[in-house]
């Protein structure tokens, strides 16, 4: 303004009027030249305060190409890797096994120093140095359950904890420390509990300082069903990746005029194509098909036009993986309606705060959903999510221990990772996110009590009042009974009882395979009421011990009384500490699926989280375990089912096929194994094989994926998962030693059913059923001490 004024106090002191025409063009001329330089004056300040600005913004300390791939089009190639410190090497490679999720990790491949990094975990007790910010509220008390985690399973690490300050540090314009900023730059990999900021007190908020400061460009959280939690969906399983650096988040607010504020979205190419390329790596790094931008660009064509744009241009160079782009609130509508439509989503900053938050609400809450922040030069920092207030409201309103470690753990601990140092990572994570439901739900989040166990673990079979002698070779011979078999008694067998107790030293022992089991598992939980069990009885003396037996064990039992038929006996021959089983099964035969409907006892199958029923029972009543394994897959509980003996693979396969799709484990023995994989015409008569193709049958249900559990006496228990197959040891056990085989199948399911319910690894439970067999088998009968003595 003040240079127009200036021209027309020029131009009316000239008095062009009164100059002859030459020298009027020529002072026009000079004028319009001045102007000239003046708006070109004006332009070029503009655009010095648009670049300042931009840098500020945009500011990329120690800028350099994704460590992964090729440099970006547009982009300067990146200088010489530096030589792999000791210390950057463990952090790369902690960094990239930082998340974990059910089918992949978070990060995708690393730099030119993965290599010396594969070398340096090679061992298991070389220590990590990582950064832990405990946070504030529930914070502290979540850290420290997960840093027992790590203890526990065995991983090693050196933990920097930094602890957020009480005023301002002028360096970082908030409560976090530059020190603490400065631990995670070193040692490339942090662990960050919930940490509040006042709302509308002026204070820079400290997870935006640290995205800032950190150069945390994307932040990714996966949201899955999680087993064993019932949520609205059973079959979610997506991945979030939301750019963090820019958008509304920028932090570019200020006030035009009182009572009218405005804030910048900031949008640039650098930020998009970078969040964009590593979408598209990480889905064909991980198996993933689709990629879904995210975007409002039909209101925001500029700036949301701007990252589709980027999002077409890297979409280019993966033609295998199928790119579409969907308007955030349409996006919001189908999330809801089927989220299976979806596999990765890629978003602006605080389209993906809202669907990132949206997604975990689908799976239960954001109290369960892992996250991880990816910065550039190998920096990760994973997170625990909590609801906005939540954290200080859940420690205020409940007493300790009640807070759940769940999502800070699960951003920690990688189910993938070959090394040693994570094997025992990879163990904890599987179980315990196959089974935490069971623990119980309350307000704000999940928690553990005995209350919580109370019928956690149903069983339905064939009671039977076992009859145990140490008989001979010719006994055996006599009524045509093989060593280490188990059949149906024909009539043939029907005098063998008599015989056995008037001839040998019989013990009478209240048993039945899937009784013996829950017996077992109740034994070694040691929690009254947590066991529940069904079957038929006769009305007679031997019923009335049955259930005497079965309630001193601590075990709920709902019996069906059949008055028209005597209480089942299995004849226990033990010969050399090997047993063979011949069952006459009477009352146990006449089991009614009405029994199963009555409404006291169809509340047992609603309470428990956890069933178990032996092969036998296939032969009895079919009906019953078709309505018991229909409502455990369409409740995300676990059903499970042992193959008991030959005779049922190979006389009863129909049955036996119509429920294994429904079967999550499965349990049996080299025999019956090598039976079932005749029987269905595979030709190999390998254990781990056969364990592998029964795992890898169909299932009903995608909530879990079946285990096979396979027992070989002395030698090694085979399980198989994932395609994959686990040998584990058993105890070792002089002969002399040796009493009675007989429950040695049935503990081991015990056992192992025990730790499965409390949520342990599959090491963990194999571990219980060896000790639980260990102890039976130097026993006569099912039987064992008063308390297990099982660490």
């Amino acid at each position: 303004m003040s240079q127009l004024l200036s021209v027309f106090w020029l131009l009316k002191s000239f008095k062009l009027k009164e100059k002859e025409p030459t020298s009027r063009a020529i002072t026009l001329m000079a004028f319009v030249i001045y102007i000239s330089f003046s708006a070109i004056l004006l332009l070029l300040i503009v655009a010095i305060a648009f670049y300042l600005i931009g840098r500020k913004i945009g500011r990329r300390e120690g800028m350099s190409q994704l460590h992964y791939g090729p440099p970006l089009a547009g982009m300067p190639a990146p200088a010489p890797p530096q030589k792999a410190t000791p210390e950057m090497t463990m952090a790369a490679t902690f960094a990239k096994r930082l998340i974990g999720s059910r089918s992949s990790q978070i990060l995708g491949t690393v730099n030119s120093t993965s290599t010396a990094t594969t070398r340096a975990f090679c061992s298991s007790t070389t220590p990590i140095t990582a950064t832990l910010f405990p946070g504030d509220g529930i914070g502290p008390e979540i850290a420290e359950s997960v840093k027992k985690v790590f203890t526990t399973a065995g991983v090693p690490i050196d933990w920097e904890e930094h602890f957020v300050g009480t005023e301002i540090d002028p360096r970082t314009q908030s409560f976090l420390t530059w020190e603490s900023l400065e631990s995670v730059r070193r040692n490339k990999v942090g662990l960050k509990g919930p940490m509040a900021t006042p709302i509308g007190k002026g204070h820079r908020s400290l997870n935006l300082t640290l995205r800032k400061e950190l150069n945390l460009y994307a932040n990714v959280r996966p949201c899955y069903s999680l087993p064993g939690y019932k949520t609205r969906y059973d079959d979610v399983n997506l991945i979030t990746i939301r750019e963090n650096t820019e958008g509304e988040y920028s932090g570019l607010e200020h006030q035009v005029v009182r009572g009218v504020v405005e804030s910048l979205k900031i949008i640039t190419r650098q930020a998009s194509l970078r969040v964009a390329e590593y979408a598209f790596h990480y889905a064909k790094t991980h198996g993933r098909e689709r990629v879904s931008a995210i975007h409002k660009a039909n209101i925001m064509q500029k700036t949301d036009g701007l990252f589709l744009k980027c999002c077409r241009e890297v979409a280019e160079k993966y033609p295998e993986i199928t790119y579409e782009e969907v308007v955030i609130d349409n996006c919001c509508m189908m999330l809801v309606k089927n989220p299976a439509l979806f596999d990765v989503l890629v978003m602006p900053n605080l389209y993906g705060d809202i669907i990132s938050d949206l997604c975990a609400g689908l799976v239960g809450g954001l109290g369960l959903t892992p996250s991880c922040n990816i910065g550039e030069d190998g920096v990760a920092l994973a997170e625990a999510v909590h609801e906005l207030g939540k954290p200080n409201s859940i420690a205020t309103e409940w007493s300790d221990d009640v807070a759940s470690p769940e999502a800070e753990r699960t951003s920690r601990t990688d189910p993938q990772s070959n090394h040693q140092h994570h094997s025992r990572g990879k163990i904890q994570n599987r179980g315990s996110w196959r089974k935490f439901d069971h623990h119980g739900l309350h307000k704000g989040n999940l928690f553990m009590s005995s209350s919580n166990y109370d019928g956690i673990l149903l069983g339905m079979g064939n009671p039977l009042l076992d009859i145990s002698a140490v008989v001979d070779e010719d006994f055996l011979t006599k009524y045509d009974v093989k060593l280490n078999n188990a059949i149906l008694a024909e009539e043939k067998h029907l005098p063998m009882y008599d015989e056995m107790s008037s001839k040998f030293n019989v013990e009478y022992i209240a048993g039945g395979a899937t009784q013996n089991s829950i017996k077992v598992a109740q034994w070694m939980l040691q929690i009254p009421g947590a066991t529940s069990y069904m079957g038929s009885i006769g009305k007679d003396k031997y019923g009335e011990a049955m259930k005497k037996d079965a309630t001193a064990a601590g075990v709920n039992v709902h019996y069906y009384e059949d008055e028209s038929a005597p209480t089942g006996t299995c004849g226990v021959c033990v010969v050399g500490g090997e047993r063979s089983l011949i069952a006459n099964l009477s009352a146990a035969n006449c089991y009614k699926v009405e029994h199963l409907k009555k409404p006291e006892n169809w509340a047992l199958v609603e309470k428990a989280k956890f069933y178990y029923i032996a092969g036998f029972f296939l032969t009895v009543s079919p009906e019953s375990i078709q309505l018991v394994s229909e409502h455990a897959a369409a409740n995300n509980k676990v059903f499970t089912m042992n193959l008991s003996a030959p005779f049922i693979c190979e006389f009863f396969k129909d049955a036996q096929e119509k429920f294994l799709p429904y079967m999550d484990f499965v349990f049996g023995n080299e025999t019956e194994a090598r039976t079932f994989s005749k029987v269905h015409g595979w030709e190999t008569e390998d254990v781990e094989q056969i364990a592998i193709k029964i795992s890898q049958l169909p299932k009903a249900t995608g909530t879990y994926k079946r285990t096979t559990v396979i027992t070989q006496g002395a030698d090694p228990v085979v399980v198989a998962e994932d395609g994959k197959v686990t040998k584990y040891p058993v105890i070792p056990l002089s002969k002399e030693k040796l009493v009675d085989t007989n429950g040695a199948g049935d503990a081991f399911v015990g056992g192992f059913m025990s730790q499965l319910v409390k949520g342990k690894s599959i090491e963990e439970c194999v571990k219980a059923g060896c000790y639980a067999s260990n102890v039976v088998i130097q026993r006569s009968g099912c039987t064992y001490p008063e308390k297990p003595d099982f660490n």
